[in-house]
């Protein structure tokens, strides 16, 4: 079994390496860097969701599967329709490069829907304004006991 966090180590640097929009990501703070120009993917460990369920008579093999949250921190560059259109077009280009990279370090579940959700106003942290937008992937694991 991989760490759950090694997994989700790995579906952000998959985002951060594929999508030029993207400059920061952290699997550990739950805001974005102060010095993030444009899209922080962040995936604090909130609304992780792990599911085991055993899919053969072998009650020593167990397969994990992990509804891993990204959130999509986009800056409000103080042009709303640059703004809205990074926020609308991120999760396309989120999910292409992890369907991409599939298996370098986690394993989609292509068999469950992968949500994208914008928020429904703008965010303010340290006096920056962000529209953040939810992904959430599954991947799977296998776990020996």
């Amino acid at each position: 079994m991989t760490v759950t966090s090694s997994i989700v180590n790995a579906l952000l640097s998959t985002i951060n390496t594929a999508v030029s929009d993207v400059d920061s990501v952290s699997s550990s703070d739950f805001t974005p860097a102060i010095t993030t120009a444009r899209i922080a993917a962040l995936s604090p460990a909130f609304e992780l969701e792990s599911r085991f369920t055993w899919e053969t008579l072998d009650v020593f093999a167990v397969t994990v599967t992990h509804r891993v949250p990204i959130e999509l921190w986009v800056k409000h560059d103080g042009k709303p329709t640059a703004t809205m259109q990074r926020a609308r077009d991120i999760g396309v280009a989120a999910m292409a490069a992890l369907v991409s990279a599939d298996g370098t370090g986690y394993t989609l579940v292509y068999d469950e829907p992968v949500s994208f959700t914008v928020d429904p106003g703008i965010t303010t942290v340290n006096s920056l304004a962000w529209l953040v937008a939810t992904m959430f992937v599954s991947v799977r694991d296998e776990l020996s006991i």
